[in-house]
């Protein structure tokens, strides 16, 4: 009987000592994944804002008409999603394939990565 009452006080001890651990664990790893998720969505918002600022400022530097209107809507399209839809804003000729390359290159440079950019052609089964 003696044994099985100290067995029970140290359980009883092991989970008074253990519990506040786990919950304070737990508590820690819920703030943490709040807190990358703010932290998620405010670079993504970083991302998009420095997008349409270097995208003023260079298309304020092309010739009139280097893209097309379809390109500019398709454009316009994903930046109004606050650069989360995924767009396909297709360079077709030289002047959007050169703009699209130089926006690549200013936004990889603040550190986006090239999977954020809109920069792609979907396969139209040509």
């Amino acid at each position: 009987m003696k044994k099985s009452v100290r067995n029970a006080v140290l359980g009883l001890m092991l989970v008074s000592l253990t519990l506040p651990i786990g919950l304070s664990l737990t508590h820690s790893t819920a703030q943490s994944a709040a807190q990358t998720a703010a932290q998620t969505a405010s670079w993504r918002e970083t991302k998009c804002a420095l997008y349409q600022q270097h995208r003023d400022e260079t298309r304020a530097t092309m010739p009139e008409n280097t893209t097309s209107a379809l390109f500019d809507d398709q454009e316009t399209a994903f930046i109004a999603s606050g650069c989360t839809q995924r767009s396909y804003v297709c360079p077709n000729s030289p002047g959007e394939l050169d703009y699209a390359n130089l926006m690549a290159v200013k936004l990889m440079n603040e550190g986006a990565t090239g999977s954020f950019l809109p920069f792609a052609c979907k396969e139209t089964g040509r």
